[in-house]
């Protein structure tokens, strides 16, 4: 006679419970018998005559499922045995909620679960069966005496209505070996056999390698030491995550995400605490990383993986670089003392190299003189510039798509790119003060320039000619704006009141830019910067009207006089002699016409002339060593790239170079390096 389980929950529920992907289903009824202290898991397919797959049976060696446990086992979900145990036979266990068992329903409709346990009456057998279209109707037989040698359980999946490829062949049990490779590590005992073959995670690695992150801290202020496992696999992989307990028992998975860059490498990672079991005890686990204990550990690892994968990387590009210049195919000589920028090349040429040989199969059966030509084409494309390497990738080397953003990211691994950056931006630099040269002083743009809508945008992306401490923070604000943004920095408020001049008019300011790295926690420097028509001469009304407005802006009750500093710069394309006089004082520095230290405000003024020397000045020891010459065409062309729609339509100015460049001298020994 059959017995009916009641089963406490509805139809709809049990429907997802019973949804999972084939090879995670099948994963779960293997926990399942680890979880009942089997040491050997059997999974076996069974085909019919076509070559279709006819029933999936899983059998383990554990101690069973006692009869008197069925009920609680298939019946009260959420409420599993193992929640009030933690360990089996020693090992770890995987399943808390009682919910795998139904996994076994997306496999297939009719599901038997013929188990042997020992009892007090001595070992007695039953079965437990069921239909995925009739969940809540699960039935169990009355125990019988059983003459099996060896107690456990083995599960019978039947009616397999679909097709299940994906459980046939290498693949499927490739996919077990990863899912059980850090539990199988901790426990070697434990066999799995998948369809005959054992389920052996150490004959599909690469490598493995054991980290250990200590003091990571969890919102509560705990600190705590977490384990991390990389496994490199010879396969292609997803890149995942497991959440696992201190014993590799997989609880969580969630993606890698795009911070680490390792192109080349299949691998996976699982990282084990055993607070992953707290969390997972009460549901937190599922939150991912919106939980912030899931999310500190979580990004902890991912930085530890990242450092892992650019010394990796760095051992294979060494390695092939030894084996190129055995074949002598390495484009470059061999010599000591480099300089930076020949480094950095070089550098860079063994990154996309190494890709090359790998992206492109023809490559490596390619005869010694094409190979040494490609690498002369590429090695050449380096040094030229970013716009030959690609104009080199995608034309003489027809890489897709794909390969090319593998090349963008394996890049973003190294930090010696940074230098290659670095010196772009130099040249980018150089050749942006030429154009401004040109723009400021050529008689054809000079009348043309609008501050506001033109200089003004122009100069928001290149703060750093004022000062290399300061980034932009913002544009044609009022006072009130300014105030806002300096509160909102200083103590997250947004209650500031409009602040009236000593006429009773609002401020303004043209530009504002705020210092990134502050002294200390409650204090903050300022720059404002008020940019003046080209043909508007500073004179003393103008200072006279910065001052006003420095004054009313530090006076506000509401700055921390003592902690807040303000820098105000007015920069014009001349001055008229009273205000030069202001600029030039003996017991000031340069350029300094008011300073008030109570208020903790200085006011200075400039001519483009002076603003440009300077910006020259600090780049000149860079420039030599770049060897770049920014001309009017590489200037014009920066220009045009980067600021396009803000340039006045002129026609090419005929002023020649010599005379704008003679307009700019150099500052005199002893004037400081800095705007202020």
């Amino acid at each position: 006679p059959m017995n009916k389980i009641n089963i406490e929950a509805k139809r709809d529920f049990l429907e997802r419970l019973a949804t999972a992907p084939p090879i995670k289903a099948v994963s779960e009824l293997v926990w399942n018998g680890l979880d009942a202290g089997a040491d050997q898991v059997s999974v076996r397919l069974e085909m019919n005559g076509l070559d279709g797959l006819e029933a999936i049976r899983i059998l383990d060696n554990g101690h069973g499922i006692h009869h008197s446990h069925v009920q609680t086992l298939f019946g009260a979900l959420g409420d599993s045995w193992k929640r009030t145990k933690v360990r089996e036979r020693g090992r770890a266990l995987h399943g808390k909620n009682g919910q795998g068992r139904f996994k076994a329903f997306s496999l297939g409709n009719h599901v038997v679960w013929d188990t042997v346990f020992d009892s007090s009456e001595g070992r007695r057998r039953y079965q437990v069966s069921g239909r995925a279209d009739a969940l809540t109707d699960i039935e169990f037989s009355d125990p019988t005496p059983a003459d099996a040698e060896t107690i456990g359980t083995e599960v019978v999946v039947t009616g397999i209505q679909k097709s299940l490829g994906s459980l046939q062949g290498e693949g499927a049990r490739a996919e077990l070996a990863k899912l059980f490779a850090a539990y199988l590590c901790q426990y070697p005992d434990v066999r799995i056999d998948y369809d005959g073959v054992r389920v052996d995670p150490s004959a599909l690695q690469i490598a493995k390698t054991d980290l250990s992150l200590d003091g990571v801290t969890l919102a509560d202020g705990r600190s705590i030491r977490v384990a991390v496992t990389i496994i490199e696999w010879q396969i292609p992989t997803e890149r995942v995550v497991h959440l696992c307990d201190a014993s590799g028992v997989s609880l969580h998975e969630t993606d890698m995400g795009k911070k680490v860059r390792a192109p080349g490498f299949e691998f996976t990672v699982y990282v084990k605490s055993d607070h992953f079991r707290e969390l997972e005890a009460t549901g937190a686990l599922a939150l991912d990383e919106l939980h912030p204990d899931v999310a500190a550990i979580v990004e902890t690892a991912r930085q530890a993986v990242k450092t892992h994968f650019r010394r990796r990387l760095s051992e294979r590009q060494s390695r092939t670089v030894e084996r190129w210049k055995r074949e002598q195919i390495y484009p470059f000589e061999t010599k000591d003392g480099l300089d930076p920028v020949e480094e950095a090349e070089r550098q860079v040429f063994d990154i996309l190299a190494v890709n090359v040989e790998s992206y492109l199969p023809a490559f490596e059966e390619a005869d010694h003189k094409a190979k040494r030509f490609v690498f002369r084409l590429l090695a050449q494309a380096v040094q030229q510039g970013p716009d030959s390497v690609q104009r080199l990738i995608t034309g003489t080397l027809n890489l897709t798509k794909e390969e090319r953003d593998a090349l963008s990211d394996l890049m973003e691994v190294t930090s010696l790119s940074d230098i290659i950056r670095t010196t772009k931006t130099v040249a980018d630099r150089l050749d942006f003060l030429v154009a401004l040269e040109n723009l400021l002083f050529g008689k054809p743009t000079q009348k043309k320039l609008r501050g506001r809508d033109q200089l003004h945008k122009i100069l928001e992306t290149e703060a750093w000619l004022f000062d290399e401490g300061f980034a932009l923070s913002g544009s044609e604000m009022t006072s009130e704006e300014v105030l806002r943004k300096h509160l909102n920095t200083l103590r997250g408020t947004e209650d500031a009141e409009p602040v009236e001049l000593e006429d009773g008019k609002l401020g303004q300011v043209d530009q504002m830019f705020s210092r990134t790295v502050t002294p200390r926690h409650d204090e903050q420097d300022h720059l404002v910067v008020e940019l003046k028509r080209p043909s508007q001469p500073i004179d003393s009304k103008i200072l006279s009207q910065v001052e006003s407005y420095a004054i009313a802006v530090a006076q506000d009750p509401r700055f921390l006089k003592e902690k807040t500093r303000w820098r105000f710069i007015v920069v014009s394309d001349a001055m008229d002699d009273q205000a030069r006089g202001r600029a030039m004082q003996q017991d000031r520095p340069p350029g300094l016409v008011f300073e008030d230290r109570a208020l903790n405000i200085q006011v200075w003024a400039f001519e483009w002339t002076e603003i440009i020397a300077k910006a020259k000045a600090r780049l000149q020891f860079v420039d030599e060593s770049l060897r770049h010459e920014a001309g009017r065409e590489s200037s014009r062309a920066y220009l045009a790239k980067t600021h396009a729609k803000f340039i006045p339509e002129i026609e090419p100015p005929d002023a020649p170079a010599a005379e704008i460049e003679a307009r700019t001298p150099l500052p005199q020994d002893g004037a400081p390096a800095e705007v202020a």
